[in-house]
């Protein structure tokens, strides 16, 4: 196990090498905070591990192609279970954004480590023309289905999460007030009223977050309807209450 050198003048090839893999990085994470397509994140996620992993070879070359493989892969499997149990206790939970952001910061300190506290290896420009082809085609492998995980995780949240979003009904006389609530800034969506008769617009443009919610009165339907509160241009509720004053009246 070779020690840790301080950091001293760090060469300009270093630099450079340090720096469009930061960039990478940062492009990567902001993908991934955006919520981008799959098919945008999962490149640029790939291509930011793959940039890592290679500067840590390049600065460690003693370890070889498979000894690279094994850190960069057991160190990240061990990295996303601390920062899903990090995030996972923060108020902001587990989301898209947290993932990017932490993700990021994560590369990002693995590369500032590397660069300062790794020297090259010597010989290690001998060593890269005694790689084999095979291993490095192999170790690109690893990465990118460490990568790949990591894309499939974030899309499986998207598709299952569910974001904090209420509808509330308080009857008062013959009115109702309604109040639409959210844990997040959301909307716009349209607040509609289905009786038997059709779909009637109560409101537009209906937004909510942790701060405000929005509240409005409607006449208490004379008979069963449902609320319905579906995002603009849609009829596919993504919140729904049934209004019934049938039992009151009995």
């Amino acid at each position: 196990m070779s020690a840790l050198h301080l950091p001293g003048r760090l060469d300009q090839r270093v630099l450079l090498g340090a720096g469009w893999r930061a960039t990478l990085v940062v492009v990567a994470a902001v993908a991934v905070a955006l919520e981008l397509s799959p098919w945008a994140r999962l490149p640029l996620s790939s291509a930011a591990v793959l940039g890592v992993a290679t500067f840590f070879h390049r600065r460690s070359g003693r370890r070889g192609v498979l000894g690279v493989v094994l850190v960069v892969a057991g160190g990240g499997l061990v990295a996303l279970a601390l920062l899903g149990l990090l995030l996972d206790v923060l108020p902001t939970g587990i989301d898209p954004l947290g993932w990017g952001l932490a993700i990021g910061t994560t590369e990002l300190l693995v590369l500032a480590f590397v660069a300062l506290f790794l020297p090259a290896a010597e010989g290690s420009r001998a060593l890269r023309r005694r790689f084999p082809v095979a291993g490095i085609a192999w170790g690109g492998v690893a990465v990118l289905v460490l990568a790949g995980a990591v894309v499939y995780s974030t899309v499986s949240f998207d598709a299952t999460h569910v974001s904090p979003l209420a509808i509330a009904a308080v009857p008062h006389g013959d009115s109702v007030t309604v109040t639409v609530s959210a844990g997040r800034d959301q909307g716009p969506y349209e607040l509609d009223l289905v009786t038997t008769d059709g779909r009637t617009v109560i409101a537009k443009s209906v937004r909510a977050s942790g701060a405000a919610s929005y509240t409005t009165s409607i006449p208490m339907p004379a008979t069963r309807a449902v609320l319905q509160l579906v995002a603009a241009g849609s009829t596919t509720p993504v919140r729904q209450l049934i209004l019934d004053d049938t039992a009151a009246t009995k």
